[in-house]
């Protein structure tokens, strides 16, 4: 994608997890900032397609996965970040960090 988006949102349960630390801050940051590089995470292979598809035609919405690291999580902790940007066509999308359970 390697553009900035218009708008950058959490859930509630993202924001209140990485209140709890800078590390997971920090790390929040480190995985939009490899959504909007391109970097989908941890996808399999069709749905690195669909965004390479999406991201090249400007059309459609991303979705990137990133596995979270045990050192960062607490108990019960969640498996993995999702980063979900909307209408790549429309100049107001959203990119939003939630977890699997939010969506």
């Amino acid at each position: 994608m390697r553009t900035r988006p218009a708008l950058v949102v959490a859930t509630a349960a993202v924001a209140d997890w990485s209140a709890e630390s800078e590390h997971r801050t920090a790390w929040l940051a480190h995985c939009l900032a490899r959504h909007l590089a391109g970097d989908w995470g941890d996808l399999g292979a069709d749905d690195r397609r669909a965004n390479d598809h999406a991201a090249r035609q400007h059309d459609g919405r991303l979705l990137s996965r990133y596995d979270v690291p045990a050192w960062l999580a607490a108990d019960p902790h969640p498996q993995a970040l999702w980063i979900i940007t909307d209408d790549l066509a429309h100049p107001d999308s959203a990119t939003t960090l939630l977890w699997p359970s939010d969506y």
